[in-house]
């Protein structure tokens, strides 16, 4: 015998709604995941997608390791961070269309290389006030409200490397200096100089050379011809401090070479030799330094990013890889501590408390020489160059190095018109 279920239309109408809300149920009884976006607008392409490409790499490493952790708690709520990136290729158009992307996303905090492409930004940023973090404090001005140096206080901790040179090598007198003819090369080499100047150098080289430059055996010719007993190479970009190197070998040069970051050791050391680059300054640790762990103190799990990062971006790993994500722990700690992602509420939370830095404790500094207090200043490694890798070979602190010799930071920023009265 066959039972029949006779359902009326308004009948079926019902059941179904019923079995939709019970579908419905897990998604109502589970808390909604929250994003929140930041960006990377850095060079993409180009050569200086040597510093922006690892940058957002590392960010992105960053974000899956804060995902995995818990995401970001904001007043009781959790978020996970998502990453969005704009190709800005260090051009100012550009870089203002990857801000106004940015915009259109909601992001909460941008991050830029900095230099020539914040001057394209300053205006959108206040308009907006789009909180972005630059790895060069020199852009800082008193309009740049919504501007932060929470990393990189470039160029202050040259004048700790200078330091350093003169405490290993007391019997060098001479030094050359040569860098590229833009804001970071001007900027750069006025402090290199006051450094110099605090510790008792004579520069018998001085000289800028045109971006557009591609043969370097003239400018190093003219720096070798006062027989400098040191050679600093400023902030040069990673092609061109290549170049500069491979002259100074080739035109016979024997002494310590001081530089930013030696982003391409690897290359330079085959262009030339381990013996050539030993005992060379810069200021960018590696993350498999085996007292990195005593060296970031603000960072989490150095070693452990580093091998994540590495994982997931085989033979990539450079210097801005941790700049961003170093960036990103000090925005945290701020709008963990303000319980807000709004721009204002964040800068008031981080000036009342100063997050930590990466390498410790810092405070916010800047209006001596820039107009304004927003760059977190605290300390910084010295690393040099031995067997072919840098080591760290002392961690300085540029607020009391500035302290000490501020008054030859200033005249040397002032023959660059760089200080805030002349900024205007």
């Amino acid at each position: 015998m066959t039972n029949s279920i006779n359902m009326t239309r308004r009948q079926a109408l019902l059941a179904a709604a019923a079995g939709t809300s019970l579908l419905a149920m897990p998604g109502v009884l589970r808390a909604e995941t929250k994003t929140v976006k930041v960006g990377a607008l850095v060079p993409l392409t180009g050569d200086l997608s040597l510093w922006g490409l690892p940058a957002k790499n590392g960010a992105d490493v960053w974000a899956s390791r804060v995902n995995k952790a818990g995401g970001i708690k904001v007043a009781g709520e959790q978020y996970n961070v998502e990453v969005v990136s704009f190709d800005g290729a260090y051009i100012a158009e550009k870089t203002l269309q990857g801000a106004r992307a940015f915009q259109d996303q909601d992001v909460k905090f941008t991050m830029i290389i900095g230099g020539d492409d914040w001057s394209a930004l300053q205006d959108f940023s206040n308009r907006n006030k789009m909180l972005t973090a630059t790895l060069y404090v020199s852009d800082l001005n008193p309009d740049s409200t919504y501007l932060i140096a929470p990393v990189e206080a470039h160029p202050f901790y040259f004048g700790l490397g200078v330091e350093y040179l003169r405490k290993v090598e007391p019997n060098i007198k001479t030094v050359s200096l040569c860098a590229q003819d833009d804001v970071t090369g001007r900027s750069s080499l006025a402090y290199w100089r006051a450094g110099f100047d605090a510790h008792g150098f004579e520069i018998v080289n001085d000289q800028y050379f045109d971006n557009a430059t591609t043969d370097f055996a003239p400018v190093v010719s003219a720096m070798l011809a006062g027989k400098p007993e040191a050679v600093c190479i400023d902030t040069t970009y990673p092609s061109v401090a290549l170049l500069l190197v491979e002259q100074l070998f080739t035109q016979g040069y024997k002494g310590r070479i001081l530089h930013a970051g030696f982003e391409l050791l690897p290359d330079m050391v085959k262009r030339t030799s381990k013996e050539f680059m030993e005992g060379s300054i810069a200021f960018f640790p590696r993350f498999d330094d085996q007292t990195i762990a005593q060296a970031a103190t603000g960072f989490s799990d150095p070693s452990g990013f580093y091998n994540e990062y590495n994982a997931a971006h085989p033979n990539e790993w450079n210097n801005t890889s941790w700049e961003f994500p170093a960036a990103l722990e000090v925005w945290k700690q701020g709008v963990e501590a303000a319980g807000s992602f709004d721009a204002d509420k964040v800068l008031e939370s981080m000036k009342a408390t100063p997050p930590k830095h990466i390498f410790g404790e810092a405070k916010w500094w800047g209006k001596d020489l820039f107009g304004i207090d927003n760059a977190l200043l605290g300390n910084w490694p010295i690393v040099v160059v031995k067997d072919g890798k840098v080591e760290i070979a002392e961690v300085g602190d540029q607020a009391a190095w500035y302290e000490a010799h501020k008054d030859k930071v200033e005249a040397r920023f002032r023959e660059e018109d760089l200080m805030p009265d002349q900024r205007r």
